[in-house]
């Protein structure tokens, strides 16, 4: 450790100490795209004792431009990020765990995935799912560091239950919101904002890491790389705030039979099935392969159907491409998956 980690524990904010608290820390990182992936591969450079990966989707040949982790073979493979990113951070350092977790966060996983963590990191692309864990970080009391990106721009900020403002202070609802137009896909997204986002993201996380909480940022971060502006807001929580100042969360307790969501980038939607479902993967391979041409790899597998892709993955959660509409999507689903 002394010699791989040398230029950082040599860092008097840092230091032996605190490298050795990093080898004994968990951080989660919540969805492997531009900022997930940059972040990812700062952390496990770091020493990160255990990096616990979840995402939901696949890599897509458009994911290359900005996203640090994958390669032309893992698209082409359509393998799962989370099971790609293992794969990449295995090659840069195997010395620490790595737990993938190829799942949607949803209310019936986020409290298990998110347990033991020292830090959460977001690298998520919706308003509803950073709610989520920001309800889950609150409820838990987990510090986390939200980030995004799109264009040229970003923004960051540190959020650490019972001393900050949490996401709800800052933008009241925001899981009741529904995902603007303006998307990666319609607008694009400039990588080195993703990188830069990441590396602040990155940094706050370590020093949570190191017991350095109280030297963490206690701003909103925002930044436009291409305007070259960098500006600062205060953070205050909100009197009354219904998520860290009421503790109700009610995204934590709503659960639905099946639920959708459109993705961000993508022309898809998603459909995942209520925890309770059980599916017979090797069944549904058996029964669609005699209906459709499969593409598969041992974690999904992929049909044409009706004009759409459709990818399913083996709990039973499925991608449908070629549309925006859940009620369309919903309909394909139970057409040729069930529920």
């Amino acid at each position: 450790m002394q010699t791989r980690y040398a230029r950082q524990s040599v860092l008097k904010e840092i230091g032996e100490a605190g490298q050795q608290m990093l080898s004994h820390s968990t951080a989660v990182i919540v969805g492997l795209g531009a900022l997930g992936s940059n972040s990812a591969n700062l952390l496990a450079r770091a020493g990160v004792g255990t990096l616990r990966l979840v995402d939901r989707d696949f890599v897509d040949w458009t994911n290359l431009q900005r996203q640090s982790l994958f390669e032309e073979a893992d698209a082409a493979q359509r393998l799962p990020k989370a099971e790609a990113a293992v794969r990449c951070l295995k090659r840069v350092n195997s010395g620490i765990r790595y737990e993938p977790f190829i799942d949607d966060v949803n209310p019936g996983n986020i409290e298990r995935i998110l347990a033991g963590a020292s830090v959460v990191v977001d690298g998520l692309d919706n308003f509803y799912t950073r709610a989520l864990l920001n309800e889950s970080c609150v409820k838990s009391s987990i510090p986390w560091v939200y980030g995004a990106c799109l264009g040229t721009y970003g923004s960051a900020a540190t959020i650490i239950p019972g001393v900050s403002a949490c996401l709800n202070c800052l933008m009241p609802d925001v899981g009741e919101a529904t995902t603007p137009p303006l998307t990666c896909e319609t607008v694009g997204v400039l990588g080195p904002v993703a990188a830069l986002v990441a590396g602040w993201q990155a940094s706050e996380a370590i020093k949570i890491m190191v017991g350095k909480q109280d030297q963490v940022s206690t701003h909103l971060v925002h930044l436009d790389l291409w305007q070259n502006d960098f500006s600062i807001l205060p953070m205050a929580r909100a009197a009354g705030c219904s998520v860290c100042g009421q503790h109700k969360f009610d995204l934590l307790e709503h659960t639905r039979p099946l639920a959708t969501a459109s993705l961000c980038g993508r022309d898809a939607v998603q459909i995942v099935p209520p925890p309770s479902f059980t599916m017979d993967f090797d069944l549904l391979r058996q029964t669609l392969g005699r209906l459709f041409k499969l593409e598969e790899n041992p974690y999904l597998l992929k049909f044409h159907a009706d004009d759409h892709d459709v990818v399913v993955f083996h709990d039973g959660r499925a991608m449908i491409f070629g549309t925006s509409d859940p009620k369309e999507a919903l309909s394909l689903y139970g057409k040729y998956i069930g529920g």
